[in-house]
């Protein structure tokens, strides 16, 4: 539970570090319409890129949806890709899997630690409370733009203090961390599954070695 808890108050951290500025348009109870090719994360070199035009109906509350679910699972991504290579390395996160048992020296790293089975319930149980904690303690309103999930608290760091283009670089640089730690996670977990659990760090000296 020490890991679970840990995990949280990390990323309770990290969100406030990674909180966007006041939105551009004005947010209605009915469907408001615009276009999105101004909005963060419209970056070089694929620009505005919807190739399955989920957004191309101008629906702002959808956008703010599917902006807000990217966010989160960029930083899950991040925290999830730091976990895959530091794990790799032999260095494991103090905790309990088991009630009572401290993690075996022999538990395998990344996702051969399930599909090997060694995996408890209970650490399961853990994977649950730490979602579950994110839901709660850092919901997304509606009253604030995707990704904004921080108490509304002095002790946390605000954008308002910033000019609007230090506000968009900060956005542009975690969605695009994101999506760049969803992708190389995806291609980690893959490579393990046909390298019988051989972490991402392995497989790329033995690459560079050959």
């Amino acid at each position: 539970m020490k890991t679970a808890a840990l995990l949280t108050v990390s990323s309770l951290m990290g969100a406030s570090a990674f909180v966007a500025p006041a939105p551009k348009f004005s947010r209605t109870r009915g469907v408001a319409r615009m276009s999105f090719e101004g909005e963060a994360g419209v970056t070089a070199p694929l620009g505005y890129w919807d190739p399955l035009g989920f957004s191309a109906d101008g629906d702002v509350e959808k956008f703010n949806r599917y902006r807000a679910i990217e966010i989160k699972h960029g930083r899950v991504a991040m925290l999830a890709m730091l976990h895959t290579l530091v794990t790799g390395l032999g260095v494991k996160l103090p905790g309990l899997v088991a009630a009572g048992d401290g993690i075996p020296a022999s538990m395998p790293a990344g996702i051969n630690a399930i599909t090997s089975g060694a995996w408890a319930a209970q650490g399961w149980a853990q994977v649950l409370l730490f979602c579950s904690a994110l839901e709660v303690l850092a919901p997304q309103k509606e009253d604030k733009i995707p990704g904004d999930v921080q108490p509304d608290t002095s002790a946390f760091a605000k954008f308002e203090d910033k000019t609007e283009e230090e506000a968009l670089a900060y956005q542009n640089k975690e969605i695009n961390n994101g999506r760049l730690a969803m992708v190389a996670w995806t291609g980690a977990t893959v490579g393990a599954l046909l390298t019988n659990g051989e972490d991402p760090i392995t497989t790329l000296l033995a690459k560079i070695g050959n």
